[in-house]
Order: structure tokens, then sequence, then C-alpha cells
């Protein structure tokens, strides 16, 4: 439970980053799209923010007058608070409000969003119903607002009102930072044994109660190993059998490619029959370095989610199964819509930021919409990715921040330069490929560059049409 809520406190450090990268003159705009971005998630009802004394800015147009006017009197009232995380009622509905406030040099940003209580409910009940039949949770805060509880309608109300829970539950002792007690359940109508202890979330003063049936305290932990263990061994299997299809279809696609190219080649003029093969072989030779390398990772990244964290495993395994299955289908003309594989690109560096965590940053910044339906290389995004990885340090400390910037017609890819200083050999596959699938479509102005401290890719768009 502390680390579903933890979630949605994250958008903290992104906005933070923003502003350490961020221009004066950019940073409403990269904050509105990190806002805009943020009110896709259905659980987020409003987001806005405020740059110095500016007006207020709303992540989405479909703003009513009275939470424009409310938003505007909370930040009067709480202007000089730097943090606020509570549960506030808005109409007939219940949110949990989180607001902070952020200075660099003369620049102070205030945001703040709000995440609709009802609709979380919704999201936890359906994060893992293993044990909803029999073992349940709820939350409430300080002065016993309930913010979570299975049954809906307990929402806002008063939990030291509508349970057995006493507000002594709430004080702990040195020795032991929770409390233990055997009460009538008000959810399930049987004793259940009930664990009380803060709920670990930054800045908040909120309480968890777990109940757990009191004929079923004495787990059965042999039994939760023994099917840890097949979960493991299953995926495994299933990954290796993944792996195996992949090769085998890869490498019967390429025996039926390199027939046909080698029949279509014979009405070709010479020149375009060596640029075009040349960029075949550089393709295959670039998936073959990648592929067994960013298997053999990612297995081991999943091997340690299993154990510590399942459903960040499971989406990690789904988001792994996609990019094989991009992979595995490799476009005959070697170009794609940008739109793909922004897509791929996305499920790409979510592994990535899964295995390295806070020592890599990524933003993706769209500022024409209709460069989305042009074309670019098979694998760009992926090779200039690894590229900046595989050349460059990353720890904590000086993360390393990447990003791709989408334009009417080219994608820059950027990345700050902290070279290693034991140099990884190049072989210069990826780049050796990018440029011979742009000199077969005639686009010179691929080009790479590095300046004060910055390595920058140029990627034109491929128009198919023109």
């Amino acid at each position: 439970m502390s680390q579903e809520f933890s979630k949605f406190m994250e958008h903290e450090n992104q906005i933070k980053h923003v502003l350490k990268i961020s221009t004066p003159e950019n940073l409403a705009s990269n904050l509105h799209i990190l806002s805009s971005v943020q009110n896709t998630n259905s659980l987020v009802a409003d987001s806005w923010f405020q740059i110095n004394e500016n007006r207020i800015q709303f992540g989405t147009d479909s703003i009513s007058d009275a939470l424009k006017k409310e938003v505007s009197d909370f930040i009067l009232k709480n202007k000089n608070v730097d943090y606020f995380s509570a549960v506030i009622p808005q109409g007939k509905e219940w949110v949990w409000r989180i607001y902070f406030k952020l200075n660099s040099k003369n620049t102070t940003v205030r945001y703040g969003y709000d995440i609709n209580l009802k609709n979380l409910h919704n999201y936890i009940s359906n994060v893992d119903k293993s044990n909803s039949a029999t073992n349940y949770a709820f939350i409430f805060d300080k002065s016993g607002r309930c913010i979570y509880h299975p049954e809906i309608a307990f929402i806002g109300k008063d939990i030291y009102k509508i349970s057995s829970t006493r507000s002594l539950d709430t004080i702990f002792t040195k020795k032991q930072d929770y409390v233990r007690r055997i009460t009538m359940s008000e959810y399930l109508k049987l004793d259940v044994i009930r664990f009380t202890k803060r709920l670990d979330l930054k800045n908040s003063h909120w309480f968890i109660c777990v109940n757990v049936p009191k004929f079923s305290v004495d787990e059965n932990v042999e039994l939760i190993k023994k099917y840890s263990t097949w979960i493991y061994l299953i995926t495994t299997v299933m990954l290796f059998l993944i792996f195996y299809l992949f090769l085998y279809i890869n490498r019967r696609a390429y025996r039926e490619k390199g027939i046909a190219i080698k029949e279509k080649n014979k009405l070709l003029v010479e020149n375009e029959k060596i640029i075009k093969e040349k960029a075949l072989i550089q393709l295959q030779q670039l998936k073959e370095q990648i592929n067994p390398h960013f298997l053999f990772n990612s297995l081991n990244s999943l091997y340690m989610l299993i154990g510590s964290d399942i459903k960040v495993a499971q989406k990690f395994t789904l988001n792994l199964s996609r990019i094989y299955r991009y992979l595995i289908d490799p476009p005959e003309t070697n170009i794609v819509p940008l739109k793909d594989e922004l897509l791929f690109i996305e499920k790409y560096i979510f592994l990535q930021q899964t295995r390295f965590k806070d020592e890599l940053f990524f933003s993706i910044q769209i500022e024409s919409e209709t460069a989305l339906n042009k074309h670019i290389p098979y694998l760009a995004f992926q090779i200039a990715v690894e590229n900046a990885i595989k050349h460059n340090a990353a720890t904590q400390e000086s993360p390393l921040t990447t990003t791709i910037l989408i334009q009417e017609n080219q994608a820059i890819i950027s990345n700050n330069l902290q070279k290693k200083l034991t140099a990884e050999p190049s072989t210069k596959f990826g780049l050796n490929y990018l440029n011979s699938i742009y000199n077969y479509y005639s686009k010179t102005d691929f080009k790479t560059s590095e300046k004060d401290g910055v390595f920058i890719c140029i990627l034109p768009l491929i128009n198919i049409h023109s």
C-alpha cells in the first residue's frame, strides 16, 4: 500500500528535473506538457501550476470556474507552504490533494494535483485480488478521515465512528511501531487481528490498518516459497522459448527476405543494389549484437524484480515481450512510422529505467503532431539511446539525461556527455546502418556532434509521399 500510494508523489522529482534543465522561456511549455501527460491518468482529477506570480495554468482546458476559483484561493492561502498533502472535499467527492513549492534561482514553481479517492479505490482494489476475500486493509489520516477502504461507502467518513478502531491504536511505543488488537471487523463481520501502524508516506500523518481473520493468521510460508519458485521457473522457461522463437522466425524471415532482395535487385541500378544490401547487412549485424546482450541484462533485472516487486516484474515481462515482438518483424523498407518507433522506445526506456532507476532520466517532447505521420529508420531511437548508455557513465549523483525532441522535419536526440574512463570498443554498426538508410532515401542532413558537453544526434524524418 505504501508503494502504491508513493507512486502518486513521484511527480515532484520530475518537476525538479524540468526546473533544472529548462530555461525561463520554455519552462511554462515544459511544465504544461508534463501536466497534460499527468492528466491522462484516470485517477488524476486535475493538475495545475503557477510560475512566480503569473497566472495559474491547468493541465486540461475542461476545468470549471468553481475549481479555478478554489485553486486560486488555495494557492493564496498556502503561498508560503512548501508541501501539502491532505484529503479535502470537492463537491460531492473527496480528493487527495498534493501540492509543493520549488525554488530555483529567481524562479518559484507552485504545482498541485488532485487524486479522486473513488477512482483510487477502484484502482487499489484491482491491484491485487489474491487476498480480497479475507484479508483487507484501510487507510485514514490523523483526524480519523477514511482515505481508502474496500467498502467504498466508507471513504471520507470518520473511521472511529464506523469501525472499532480507536484513537488509542495510533499511539506507539519506542519498542514497537504498531498496535495489535483482536476485534470485530466492520467489513467481514467476524473476529480479526487488526494491526495498526503509520503509513510510510512522505510528509503525511496517515495510518494503515491491516486486518487478518483470526483463523488464517498462521500462513503456510513454505507454500508461498514453493509458488514463488514455480513462478520464477515458468517465467524463465517462457522467456527462453520466446527468445528461441524469435531467433527461429528471424532467421527464417532473413532467408526469405534475402531471396526476395536478390530477385528485386536484378531490376535496379547497380548503385541502388549496393546501398540497400549494405543497409540490410548492417541491420542484421546490429540486431545480432543487441539481442543476446539486451536479453541477458533484462533477464537479470527480471530475476531481481520477481523476488522484490511482482507487479513491476509483470509489467517488465509484458514490455519485454512487446519489444521482441517489434524486433521479430522488421519492415521490408527499413523505415517505420515515427509514432510506432516512439511506442517502441517508451517500452525500451521503461526496461532501462527499471534496471538503472535514478541513474537515468529520459524525456520525450513533441513540438509537431504532424511529424508523427512521417517515417524514420527502423530502430533509430534504440541505436541513439543505447549508444548514450554504452559510452557514458551514469550515477545517482550524476545521472545520464537523454532527451528526444520531435520537430516538424527531424528528431533530435541529445544527452549530457559523461564519457567512461575505460571506453568500450565501438563497431559503429548502428551509425553506419543509419547513414546507409538515409543515403538510400537521399537524405544528407543526418549528423552527430558534440558541443558544450552535450552529444547531439539529428535524425531527419522521411516523408514517403513526397
